[in-house]
């Protein structure tokens, strides 16, 4: 079995280290030590290198390195009948819940206006009331396998939390709304919204004026799905006008983020360079060595050329 990783993120020793410990008598190779001729079976990577002009004949399935797939889908070096395969890294997972959880504390302590008084050296209380846990609502959108562990979790640690998905599902804790008609009541009146849904023509655009006006006033906006799910419009004048108090950004439409947009200098904004959960090696190795068990397996999806893009977020 030939693996081909070409993600920048794979290329260290911890992630050889793993890689080997898991795979035993695997073949693996960086792309930058590629021939533009070389074959290989499974190709892991988060993007297609700008440099690859087609996947190889040779190609049986692309991994996903990371939770959403759809810069793989959506790009045309990618054949209809390729296998995707999403990762699934339950450290990865928990790096995000910590992520939401950071932000709802900072939602229940009102940590932006604490900030700026801090910066007007003004010593003030926060502006809102610090109410407990379970006076705090949270809106989850996306309820798939990160999304509903983000959920539980967050219901888990004492907040009050509904959730979203296009389809029904289920989570401890949760109040679960679904379809078109779920979507307000599941985020009206939140004190926290959570955004993990998978880009598609269905979500994208879905964080916009009309949905930030169901908030609760002071509402904190967290966006760790992707970059067109949000009207950053529509969210710069929710934060101007106070309704939404504080946004937390992990993603953008143009990443790097360029350095003079404005979010950079908002001082309702805090910005993350697009790393809420990223893959560890660990759980890479574990989801490479499953992907390989599966392409050697006849009756498995993956050999009959059937994508497996189940909707992990969504």
């Amino acid at each position: 079995m030939r693996v081909v990783l070409a993600d920048p993120l794979a290329y260290s020793e911890a992630f050889d280290t793993a890689l080997r410990s898991a795979c035993p008598g695997v073949e693996f190779r960086r792309w930058t030590d590629c021939a533009p001729d070389t074959d290989y079976d499974l190709l892991v990577t988060w993007a297609f290198p700008p440099d690859m002009a087609k996947l190889p004949a040779s190609t049986r399935a692309v991994l996903c390195l990371g939770a959403g797939t759809d810069q793989l889908t959506s790009d045309p070096r990618l054949p209809d009948d390729m296998p995707v395969v999403r990762l699934r890294d339950p450290a990865q997972a928990q790096q995000i819940l910590d992520y939401a959880m950071h932000a709802a504390f900072a939602r229940q302590q009102d940590d932006f206006s604490v900030r700026r008084s801090q910066r007007a050296r003004r010593w003030q209380r926060a502006v809102s009331e610090i109410r407990d846990r379970g006076a705090l609502s949270v809106a989850v959108l996306g309820l798939g396998m990160i999304g509903g562990h983000v959920a539980s979790g967050l219901a888990g640690a004492g907040f009050r939390v509904s959730g979203w998905s296009r389809t029904p599902r289920e989570r401890v804790g949760v109040t679960a709304f679904h379809g078109e008609g779920g979507l307000v009541p599941a985020v009206t009146g939140a004190d926290l919204l959570v955004n993990l849904l998978p880009s598609n023509q269905h979500t994208r655009g879905i964080l916009d004026g009309r949905l930030f006006g169901l908030l609760a006033p002071g509402a904190y906006v967290v966006n760790l799905g992707r970059g067109d799910h949000l009207d950053e419009t529509a969210l710069r004048q929710a934060l101007d006008s106070g309704h939404v108090a504080g946004a937390w950004l992990d993603v953008f439409l143009q990443e790097p983020l360029p350095a003079d947009h404005w979010a950079w200098a908002h001082e309702s904004v805090r910005i993350t360079p697009h790393c809420g959960g990223l893959p560890t090696p660990e759980g890479t190795a574990a989801a490479i060595a499953e992907a390989i068990k599966a392409l050697d397996d006849p009756r498995n999806p993956l050999v009959s050329g059937k994508p497996l893009l189940d909707s992990q977020n969504s």
